[in-house]
């Protein structure tokens, strides 16, 4: 593998497995399934965008920055609530105690 990225036959290097062993390639696999995951790469951009449209919208008539709600709800929607408050309490604790 000169490069990193091809095996010594030429072709590009598949992922390894468990037994750290390079994986065989299967391009027709993807072709199978390729048009399927471009359908939810398309419905995961409109939901992006939905998303940002609807905290944008709700920043608007709340009065809060647009980035506080979105991290709100990237907090309550994930497993690490707990964690994400501990951390805003200690920044706004740095704020107030350290910060001008």
């Amino acid at each position: 593998m000169a490069n990193g990225t091809q095996a010594a036959s030429g072709k590009a290097a598949g992922r390894k497995g468990r037994d750290k062993q390079e994986a065989v390639t299967k391009p027709e696999v993807v072709a199978e399934k390729i048009e399927h995951l471009e359908r939810l790469a398309i419905k995961a951009n409109e939901a992006a965008k939905d998303l940002s449209d609807a905290i944008k919208t709700l920043a608007e008539v709340s009065g809060y920055n647009a980035s506080a709600i979105k991290a709100l709800v990237a907090a309550r929607v994930g497993d690490k609530f707990a964690d994400k408050r501990r951390n805003a309490e200690q920044q706004l604790e740095l704020f107030d105690e350290v910060g001008e």
